[in-house]
């Protein structure tokens, strides 16, 4: 009696030290990805990319290629790409005084698309299209100036900025005098209204240029800490090269930790999340590459410049791998770009910069139809089959969860869940546990 009350005793304690453990073990390894988040990106990245290169490291193993130098030429083409993209993405981020004229172009644009289809007057009158629909339109439209209109400190920095480097000839510098032009249409807006709508107009406008300030040091945050990230990213080649060197260690040491009572289950289990995922991660990278190579075409050919063309269409391929945002991506980029660019080389002559808005609508309507029509079912195929609203909501509780990282990684995270459970419940019920 005595021997079987100890055998049972020492059961019990062995649970209840595996249970503890386990939970402790979890809590410490959630404490570690809370406190190092901001790596969490890169080094997934440096994984995943690691991992869909394993079949392309197997098969120049099979052609004779020793391993040293197989990962040496796959670490040095995944380090060139990923200084490639950042430098890019990097020398597109503007500086402080490049933003503030971003805001002066794109507010000036925006006033001149908008004069040339209302045609408003100075005293106020506009076309047919004015005349129905203005009412409407145009508290919307003063939101969005006092939205752009740079608030004092901006433009005295914009104006001490250009007159420090051009003097008196400032006055010719484009720029410049869409500066002037902002001002001077944000006073004749002001002047149409009626004394009582002018008091709420300018508590308003400065109530929003405060707004604005706040939102521009945001940005400049904002730009701040993507410029952080991507150096940050300079770990993923290296997650990328170690796990490229692993012979199977972390494998064993994951196995190691289960019962042998359990040992089948989980080989199980490991190798068709192995499966699944690999199908699925193989196939979503060709079809943002695909997506974003036709993006970036299709904005070349209509006269975007070489290395905006590439960044937009990078841009949106990467963005393409959650759902719904790589067209939006695009699009919006693709439009703003549009806007604030003057000079364009289009390949043919009927591509005006005054269709330019039209056809950039056309390249990504184009881009997402092939995406719809070819792209996914030809590479994707049913390498996971979810129901749209378990994407959605998978996506939108990414990004509740972990911003921008939880967006990216929601569905590769939902199709190993989906394979665990539905393998470990078919493997329990053989095993006769359930």
């Amino acid at each position: 009696m005595n021997l079987e009350y100890d055998a049972l005793s020492r059961a019990k304690r062995r649970k209840l030290f595996f249970l503890i453990s386990t939970f402790l073990g979890l809590a410490v390894f959630a404490l570690l990805v809370w406190a190092l988040r901001e790596l969490i990106l890169p080094a997934i990245v440096g994984a995943l990319a690691a991992y869909l290169c394993h079949p392309l490291l197997a098969r120049m193993r099979c052609y004779g290629v020793p391993k040293a130098a197989a990962i040496l030429l796959l670490f040095t083409g995944f380090f060139l790409v990923i200084s490639l993209v950042s430098g890019q993405i990097r020398d597109a981020i503007p500086d402080e005084q490049g933003k503030l004229e971003l805001r002066v172009r794109i507010q000036f644009k925006l006033n001149e698309k908008y004069q040339q289809l209302m045609q408003v007057d100075d005293s106020g009158k506009g076309n047919l299209v004015y005349s129905l629909v203005g009412s409407e339109i145009e508290p919307f439209w003063q939101r969005i100036n006092g939205w752009l209109i740079l608030p004092p400190k901006e433009r005295q920095q914009f104006e001490e900025y250009y007159r420090n480097r051009f003097g008196a000839d400032r006055f010719d510098q484009k720029y410049y005098r869409y500066f002037l032009a902002n001002i001077e249409q944000h006073k004749k807006n002001d002047a149409l209204h009626t004394a009582e709508e002018s008091v709420d107009q300018n508590t308003q406008v400065v109530t929003t240029e405060k707004k604005s300030e706040t939102d521009a040091n945001a940005n400049g945050g904002l730009l701040a800490a993507i410029g952080g990230v991507i150096s940050l990213w300079m770990a993923a080649p290296f997650v990328f090269l170690f796990l490229l060197l692993d012979e199977g260690q972390i494998k064993r040491s994951l196995v190691l930790l289960v019962p042998n009572r359990y040992f089948e289950m989980v080989l199980t289990v490991i190798h068709n999340v192995d499966d699944a995922l690999g199908r699925y991660l193989r196939g979503t990278f060709l079809e943002c590459t695909l997506v974003g190579f036709t993006l970036m075409v299709g904005l070349f050919v209509i006269g975007f410049g070489v290395k905006w063309a590439f960044i937009i269409g990078t841009l949106a391929g990467l963005a393409n791998a959650i759902p719904f945002l790589g067209p939006g991506i695009g699009l919006l980029i693709g439009l703003i770009y549009g806007l604030v660019v003057e000079e364009y080389t289009p390949l043919f002559s009927f591509i005006t910069a005054d269709s330019m808005f039209i056809w950039v609508l056309v390249i990504v309507g184009m881009t997402q139809l092939l995406d719809n029509a070819v792209y996914q079912p030809v590479v994707l195929g049913n390498a996971v089959s979810l129901h749209p609203l378990v994407v959605i909501i998978g996506v939108m509780g990414g990004s509740i969860l972990l911003g921008f990282t939880g967006m990216l990684f929601a569905i590769p995270v939902i199709v190993v869940l989906k394979v665990v459970i539905g393998t470990l419940i078919q493997q329990m019920k053989a095993y006769q546990i359930i």
